[in-house]
């Protein structure tokens, strides 16, 4: 083309077209021919004899976008141009080898008015079948009948609904077929043939909505809430309300009555269709009716700081006991497993937005083992709060009838619930582990090899250090709480071996600084330095052998006491007078001061005895 792409009037055509169609300004086409991309996507259109569509849409931003396939996005306005030659267009054959045309904002829609209001009154008009042999146009008959009918099938999918497509020989024929009927006259075999069709595709339908089970989430390894319980019961009822109404309509009382003139065997089965969609409709009105108070504080507990929901677990499983006692169709163990599971999957959903796994080991030590340990009380309270409830159903029953048991396996309910406290678990020791191990920063052992001893604490604070780095900087897919989760436990396992050997070697160290204690106070003063590090596990092994060393250090002690005690009386007896009173102070006050002092040194000694934990 001789023509600047500005100054080419086949850019002019598809403007006019698209400005038109999508009701856009012209200062939306001149941003888009701008931009070389877009420009370069046209001219491929316009010249290139193999790139046979252009599709021109509306972003979100109100920009022109041109594409050179059929690219679906809901909401979207567009216009699409075809070829019908696979041809360089010109300027003067535009209109001759283009076929023009917008995208609705609903395709499935679209294509519904489409079948019906082109495709199936063209192609079943039997003006334009002359030509054709009978089984070819009973064939086309039948197939666009049956693409009718999965249409308006689809098209009811979509909106939730379960619509009951009629059967071919029955549209605009059932009145007169009934009136043959009544008048003594054969039916039409096809037309019962098609009704009792019909009849067998409704069945699969409806039990296709009846079957419907929130449980296959949880088969399925998702994690679904009591919402998608009771979004299932409600859109079950109001799809069951809008076949109930198909079934009982003008047309479908034709249907049944046509079943029954000609007695068909499958007017039973209509019947029967019948009987059961007024059956699940029943069911499904009863569970919305007690299930809907629950939802109120589902969504409650949902609003709240995880650590405040625990003034909504009674209420909460106070409820689930009144569905169970109330409802005529959800005290079935079955139903009743699948929703105390939900309910576990909504305070694991909450424990780990509270919890913040990406950033728990990497925040203050404190403070994320108060959260750990906060989780675990709330998850434990739901527990207990289950088994009380469990335990005292009786004190719902009413009108003298019995309420059924709980006798299905708590594991059934709390599996999953169970797996995850076993992980919070182990973040709980983690960090309980670091807690303590973090101490070995300032402890320092007096004595003669306390220089030594405190060297080889420091080293094993080291290691400690690097070996718990290591553990909290792992990604672990950003979610240590994930319990498809494997790498997390395998470096569990590897810390706590590290950990192990780290509680060794302190026990060791610890009985080493005990042995060179001078004497009981020392002794004494060794245990408060270690602390809360004796009562692990590994060390409270070792620490357990010097405890009888402790008890006889102290008798000694004792003994040196009463000595003391039987010398000083020995004197006062002997010469009349104590020898080892304080100096500038009276005789009485100064013997008083002097038996003061020997008791508070066997006091002393005796009241640390009731700090230490031994078996």
């Amino acid at each position: 083309m001789d023509e600047s792409p500005a100054e080419d009037r086949r850019l002019d055509f598809i403007e006019d077209y698209v400005l038109r169609t999508l009701q856009v300004k012209h200062d939306r086409w001149q941003k888009c021919v701008s931009c070389e991309e877009n420009l370069r996507v046209l001219q491929d259109f316009l010249d290139a004899p193999g790139q046979g569509s252009l599709v021109v849409s509306v972003t979100a931003a109100g920009l022109l976008q041109p594409a050179a396939g059929f690219t679906f996005q809901s909401g979207i306005k567009a216009v699409y141009f075809l070829k019908t030659r696979n041809t360089q267009l010109s300027p003067d054959r535009m209109k001759d080898y283009l076929v023009c045309g917008d995208l609705s904002y609903a395709p499935l829609d679209h294509l519904s008015v489409l079948v019906d209001e082109v495709v199936a009154p063209l192609l079943s008009n039997s003006s334009n079948h002359t030509e054709w042999p009978q089984v070819v146009s009973q064939e086309v008959r039948h197939l666009i009948h049956s693409l009718k009918s999965n249409v308006f099938v689809v098209s009811g999918q979509v909106q939730g609904k379960t619509l009951l497509s009629l059967p071919v020989s029955f549209e605009g024929r059932g009145k007169a077929a009934l009136e043959t009927d009544k008048r003594g006259e054969i039916v039409d075999k096809s037309i019962i043939h098609s009704l009792e069709s019909a009849v067998i595709e409704w069945s699969h339908q409806i039990r296709a909505v009846v079957k419907q089970d929130s449980a296959k989430l949880l088969v399925e390894g998702k994690n679904p809430t009591p919402h998608t319980e009771l979004l299932l019961w409600k859109n079950r009822c109001a799809d069951l309300e809008c076949i109930y109404s198909q079934l009982t309509s003008h047309k479908g009382n034709t249907m049944k009555i046509l079943l029954d003139a000609v007695e068909s065997s499958y007017s039973l089965a209509f019947q029967n269709i019948l009987r059961d969609v007024l059956a699940a409709l029943e069911e499904a009105k009863d569970i919305c009716t007690y299930l809907t108070p629950l939802q109120h504080l589902i969504e409650d507990m949902e609003n709240r700081e995880f650590s405040d929901v625990k003034s909504q677990i009674g209420p909460m499983m106070h409820t689930v006991c009144l569905v169970w006692a109330n409802s005529r169709y959800y005290n079935t163990p079955a139903r009743l497993i699948v929703l105390l599971q939900e309910i576990c999957n909504v305070f694991i959903q909450q424990a780990r937005g509270y919890l913040v796994p990406e950033e728990l080991f990497k925040g203050e030590v404190s403070e994320s083992l108060l959260k750990v340990q906060t989780s675990l009380n709330i998850l434990e309270l739901f527990r207990s709060t289950y088994k009380d409830r469990r335990a005292n159903l009786d004190q719902y029953q009413r009108n003298g009838s019995m309420v059924k048991p709980w006798d299905f396996s708590p594991a059934l309910v709390f599996s999953g619930l169970d797996h995850f406290i076993h992980r919070v678990k182990a973040a709980e020791n983690i960090l309980l582990t670091a807690a303590n191990l973090l101490k070995l920063e300032k402890l320092e052992i007096g004595g003669v090899q306390g220089r030594t001893l405190s060297q080889q604490v420091q080293l094993l604070y080291q290691d400690f250090i690097e070996r718990f780095k290591i553990l909290t900087e792992k990604p672990y897919d950003l979610d240590f709480l994930d319990l498809n989760n494997k790498e997390f436990e395998e470096d569990v396992r590897d810390f706590k071996l590290m950990v192990d050997d780290t509680d060794r070697r302190l026990g060791a160290i610890f009985c080493h600084a005990f042995d060179d204690a001078s004497g009981l106070e020392h002794a004494f003063k060794v245990l408060d330095m270690f602390g809360g590090l004796l009562e692990r596990p590994l060390v409270a092994q070792d620490v357990l052998d010097i405890y009888p060393h402790l008890v006889n250090m102290f008798g000694k002690d004792l003994d040196c006491c009463k000595d003391l005690y039987c010398r000083h009386i020995k004197t006062a007896n002997e010469l009349g007078e104590f020898c080892d009173i304080s100096k500038n102070m009276p005789e009485v006050a100064g013997r008083l001061r002097w038996a003061q002092e020997l008791q508070l040194r066997i006091q002393t000694s005796f009241s640390k005895f009731r700090h230490l934990s031994y078996p």
